[in-house]
């Protein structure tokens, strides 16, 4: 199935449908006529307007580089900016004519001779300054064009520079890379940018930023001795793949991207679990800083309530997504608590993210999101081989944690269905 083409997803499930008797002819060609009529995604003729707008980009750039001697400051400024409002103009032009598509793309030129012009006008007046600081500039005109035309293109050029811009050091001097608190406004600015644009490609961008920031802020305040910054991603993580699994199925108030999320909220969920089993095994934080520490308690008890409370609604609504909510509480609680009194503890993390891994593969069963299921299957590779290289205790330690692993799954091939039956389920 060509999971990469929508019309052809749809196209081979209406005659899988068909095939099967569960749509009648007539239907199934009403259906498949209506997929073949609806907009897809970009033509190709789009995505040759976008390759050249980019080059275009890079060719003002080039000669931003080049610094062509032979032309006055004037005339060089004056090429820049006619080029940039001679992209606005294409793109006004195309939107009134209806090619909104083609005229994003002509935002996203404009977008690039913006930034163009910045590193042309500092280098003609030698205006001393910092890079970061220009992509900052640059980031900053990218997203607020991106929220005037709803551009895509644009949208994504900004998250790029706003990534860039986080990466980079402030001068060649910096000792340590800033934290930059103020990076999840600008995520949020596109964050709404991208839900008005229904860009499901920015949405991952945003969130894969989003991870990013968080993850590297999380670590640089560890290496200080500082966790509260990992008990908080952890709590986050929990108390949003609680509101994603709510609205699954019901709301959708995030038009689809909810499974997507949780893929996103696992996978960083795990990265938390592992950095913080691995700085306590190394630097002995905890021992240092109690578990009982504010920065570390209140997080965790402030998502198991959240989590408590989506559980609790759940039950009582029968909420096709209960289990997985029930479970997620649970899990909350099993991973604070090693977390918090015994980091250190490998067998205790290593069955930890064993039983995680199988919960993620679970879940991605249950709700029929095939991702989920495959990044459960390899946090559960992880698991094992993060176990055989660090044993438990000794190699004949780590044969004994692999057997009971195999021993207990394999009663619940036979324990499940026992308990599924009377309810009507299916293992």
């Amino acid at each position: 199935m060509a999971m990469w083409n929508r019309k052809s997803v749809l196209s081979e499930a209406i005659d899988d449908w068909q095939s099967r008797g569960l749509l009648d002819g007539t239907t199934a060609a009403l259906l498949d006529a209506d997929v073949q009529n609806r907009a897809g995604g970009a033509s190709f003729r789009q995505v040759l307007v976008l390759l050249a707008v980019v080059c275009l980009g890079f060719a003002a750039m080039t000669f931003v580089a080049a610094n062509w001697e032979g032309m006055s400051r004037l005339t060089r400024v004056g090429l820049i900016l006619a080029a940039m409002w001679g992209f606005w103009g294409g793109s006004l032009f195309l939107s009134v004519r209806g090619y909104h598509k083609t005229a994003q793309t002509c935002t996203l030129g404009a977008c690039a001779m913006f930034g163009a012009g910045i590193m042309l006008i500092s280098q003609i007046y030698h205006i001393q300054g910092s890079p970061k600081d220009a992509t900052w500039l640059w980031a900053m005109g990218t997203l607020l064009a991106a929220a005037l035309t709803l551009s895509v293109p644009a949208l994504v050029l900004s998250l790029a520079l706003l990534m860039v811009w986080m990466l980079l050091y402030p001068n060649a001097f910096a000792g340590a890379q800033p934290l930059h608190p103020d990076y999840p406004f600008y995520l949020l600015a596109a964050a709404a940018i991208a839900y008005a644009a229904r860009s499901r490609f920015a949405a991952h961008l945003i969130v894969l930023s989003a991870c990013i920031w968080f993850a590297m802020t999380a670590l640089t305040l560890a290496e200080e001795g500082r966790l509260g910054m990992l008990a908080i991603g952890l709590g986050l993580s929990l108390a949003c793949l609680s509101g994603a699994l709510w609205l699954d199925r019901t709301r959708r108030l995030l038009l689809g991207f909810e499974r997507p999320l949780m893929v996103y909220i696992i996978l960083f969920m795990a990265v938390m679990i592992f950095s913080w089993h691995v700085i306590a095994r190394v630097d002995r934080i905890h021992i240092a800083y109690g578990p009982l520490n504010a920065a570390t308690l209140l997080p965790a008890l402030a998502s198991l309530m959240l989590g408590a409370a989506f559980a609790r609604t759940a039950v009582r609504s029968r909420h096709p997504n209960t289990y997985d909510l029930v479970v997620t509480v649970l899990f909350g609680v099993v991973t604070f608590a090693i977390l918090l009194f015994a980091p250190d503890i490998a067998i205790a993390v290593q069955i930890l993210m064993v039983g995680g891994a199988i919960w993620v593969i679970r879940m991605g069963w249950r709700i029929g999101e095939r991702p989920l299921t495959t990044l459960g299957f390899l946090l559960f590779a992880v698991a094992l081989l993060y176990t055989y290289f660090e044993t438990v205790g000794t190699l004949l330690g780590t044969s004994v944690f692999y057997l009971g692993v195999g021993v207990i799954l394999l009663a619940g091939v036979f324990i499940i269905p026992r308990l599924t039956r009377n309810k009507g389920g299916q293992p």
